[in-house]
């Protein structure tokens, strides 16, 4: 996953391997992953698979991070509040927008998201 991380700030940012590296790993341990650094995709849970994609979102140069119907990656939204948690934890000046449906609303007490109607 270190290598999937990093792969934006190598192409993107002409950074070199061993600093993409550094900086994906120091991401993935602000929220407790870095044990999946070295993983396959095939040994991660979805939530591991999310944050490893919202990284990668926070990585590039766009300002705007937008996270649509999140249950749909994650299968369940029972431990959502987590989950906003470590992204407020990631964030790193980006706007996070998170969409969902009217019907998970209740997944989302107190916390930020954008409810479709």
């Amino acid at each position: 996953m270190l290598e999937n991380i990093s792969l934006i700030k190598e192409v993107n940012f002409d950074m070199s391997i061993k600093d993409a590296h550094i900086l994906a790993n120091e991401f993935l341990d602000k929220i407790g992953l870095s044990y999946i650094g070295r993983f396959r995709i095939n040994q991660c849970e979805l939530s591991e698979i999310f944050f490893v994609l919202l990284i990668r979102a926070l990585m590039t140069k766009e300002r705007l991070v937008i996270i649509k119907l999140p249950y749909r990656l994650l299968y369940t939204l029972a431990d959502i509040k987590n989950i906003c948690q470590k992204i407020e934890i990631l964030n790193n000046n980006k706007d996070i927008l998170i969409l969902d449906t009217f019907n998970n609303k209740i997944n989302y007490k107190e916390t930020i998201c954008n409810i479709i109607e």
